[in-house]
């Protein structure tokens, strides 16, 4: 069950509670499966399409075409008005630190992960390279997000066009990339 969704939670037969309260509450909950069900289908069929399309180029190669494919594999679209959909999970270096928002354990794999503003010659500190141009931004699909890191589907990393599996570790990757945010579609 999930804690604090149940409409049913606390509810016993009573005159107050009836029989038709009782249904009417569990088609409720029934329903809040059911789209919850579908949310993270979205996320297997995603998933999924990475896993098979592994050592393969997708599209022209570029890491958003991998995302667009896998979008589509799961009957999704990327709408560029509603960006990749509803941020989870951020991470980012400031000048006062390290700030977190969102919760870690709500990330899933088939989410999109996004690196804003990453320094492609990851030997070099982005802000080095902020003053000589404009960095990159990179996209791919979450495998796995832990205390440390992200393991998570791209390609175009490396200049190698075809999809890959490739680990983010937050200690020494966050002075390379503005933030790093996960986004439900």
């Amino acid at each position: 069950m999930i804690k604090g969704c149940s409409p049913l939670s606390g509810m016993m037969l009573t005159k107050r509670n009836s029989p038709r309260k009782l249904r009417t509450a569990f088609a409720a909950f029934l329903l809040l499966v059911v789209s919850l069900r579908a949310q993270s289908d979205h996320g297997s069929a995603i998933y999924d399409f990475c896993v098979h399309h592994q050592g393969q180029q997708v599209g022209d190669g570029i890491c958003q075409s991998l995302v667009d494919a896998a979008l589509r594999s799961a009957g999704l679209t990327c709408n560029p008005a509603h960006g990749l959909g509803r941020e989870v999970w951020r991470i980012s270096s400031t000048p006062a630190g390290v700030v977190i928002s969102g919760d870690f354990r709500k990330v899933l794999p088939g989410d999109i992960i996004y690196f804003h503003d990453i320094a492609p010659d990851r030997n070099m500190h982005r802000e080095s390279l902020r003053r000589e141009r404009p960095l990159d931004n990179h996209v791919g699909v979450v495998d796995r997000l832990t205390l440390d890191g992200v393991r998570y589907f791209n390609q175009n990393s490396g200049h190698q066009q075809s999809v890959r599996s490739d680990y983010f570790a937050f200690a020494n990757g966050l002075d390379m990339v503005d933030y790093v945010a996960i986004y439900r579609p």
